[in-house]
């Protein structure tokens, strides 16, 4: 591996040397939201916008070496809202995330590539799973290495997935709902407990 890239796993420790530290997203301050192109009937083109409230995880970080942290974000799926409760209802169901079956997507990071340090600009490769269906995805990140003197770990994270790689593939010919879904994450975290 290059020197860019992620070392191996590291057990957790904590001093007052800057060494890795364990942080639990605040579920009240991070946001997980989504957009997606839809279409009606050929003549109506628009971009739903979703957001899911259920939101938990850990980040494991050294501050000294932001390239070896690691991450794990779950969502819980029924908590997704577009603001129309019809499409909500529709999006839980059998022919898109199928809550009732798959009721959490995580997201496991496994590599992370300094795009520009100073800046806090870093790429995080990572591995989703939405519906049992686990692939590997690229996301850009951006650090707030400052944030921590406050008590707090702030982070966004964004990218595109196809919804296709994950058997969500409804469409009517009537309603065209685009393959290509925006992620953004603002992530926020406190020292774990």
């Amino acid at each position: 591996k290059t020197e860019t890239e992620t070392a191996a796993r590291q057990p957790e420790r904590a001093n007052g040397n800057g060494a890795r530290r364990a942080w639990s997203i605040d579920p009240q301050t991070t946001r997980v939201e989504f957009s997606i192109h839809k279409r009606l009937l050929f003549l109506v083109h628009l971009t739903v916008h979703g957001r899911f409230s259920d939101v938990s995880g850990r980040i494991s970080l050294d501050e000294r070496d932001p390239l070896t942290a690691e991450a794990e974000i779950k969502v819980g799926v029924a908590s997704v809202d577009t603001k129309q409760a019809r499409r909500n209802k529709h999006l839980n169901g059998a022919d898109f995330f199928d809550s009732a079956r798959y009721p959490t997507m995580v997201f496991r990071s496994r590599g992370i590539t300094a795009l520009d340090a100073a800046a806090g600009h870093y790429q995080v490769r990572g591995e989703l799973t939405v519906r049992d269906v686990t692939k590997d995805v690229v996301l850009e990140a951006v650090y707030d290495a400052a944030s921590i003197k406050a008590g707090r770990l702030k982070l966004s994270l964004s990218g595109t997935l196809n919804r296709r790689d994950y058997g969500i593939v409804w469409n009517k010919a009537a309603i065209f709902v685009g393959d290509e879904v925006t992620l953004a994450l603002a992530v926020e975290a406190v020292p774990a407990s």
